[in-house]
């Protein structure tokens, strides 16, 4: 009887080390279930607000680049306060240009494939429209104007930017 209780204890030990080391594992297993769990949970709710888009996109600059990364066009605030917006060619050069001054006023211009400006839109402090067309060597050649408080104005002006013929 001796025998077999000495066994019994012995089994008895082994069988409590072998629970403690079991709960042990369980304890090292649930700690990595509930890690797993987390980064799961985690990466689920950064999946759902990446793909959100966003209701507004606050810059002072945005920059439009082509497939080559090529600067094509910008919008932005310069620090006087004026805003613009421009387009490029694929060279490089500048076609377009809207912009709004810093007192307000707005404008338009268009440049040839040198990058010189061709035709110009735009309005005067108090809203008087202007129109301007330009030639090849950069000297206003037809101006279409509305003064503010005068008589409209059409002129043409020769090559070397003199004046042609107006009306008034």
């Amino acid at each position: 009887m001796e025998q077999s209780t000495g066994d019994l204890i012995g089994r008895l030990s082994r069988l409590e080390l072998q629970q403690a080391k079991l709960q042990r594992s369980n304890k090292h297993l649930r700690l990595m279930t509930g890690a797993l769990l987390l980064l799961c949970g985690a990466l689920v709710t950064m999946a759902e607000t990446s793909s959100a888009v966003p209701e507004t996109l606050e810059a002072q600059q945005f920059l439009l680049r082509d497939s080559a990364g090529k600067l094509r066009g910008a919008i932005g605030v310069t620090s006087d306060g004026a805003a613009g917006f421009n387009l490029s060619d694929a060279t490089g050069r500048t076609r377009l240009t809207v912009d709004l001054a810093a007192n307000g006023t707005p404008g338009v211009d268009l440049y040839d494939q040198d990058g010189k400006v061709r035709a110009t839109m735009a309005l005067g402090d108090a809203g008087e429209p202007g129109l301007g067309l330009y030639g090849p060597n950069g000297h206003l050649r037809t101006s279409l104007d509305v003064p503010a408080a005068q008589t409209p104005g059409l002129a043409f002006y020769k090559d070397d930017g003199k004046p042609a013929w107006g009306a008034p």
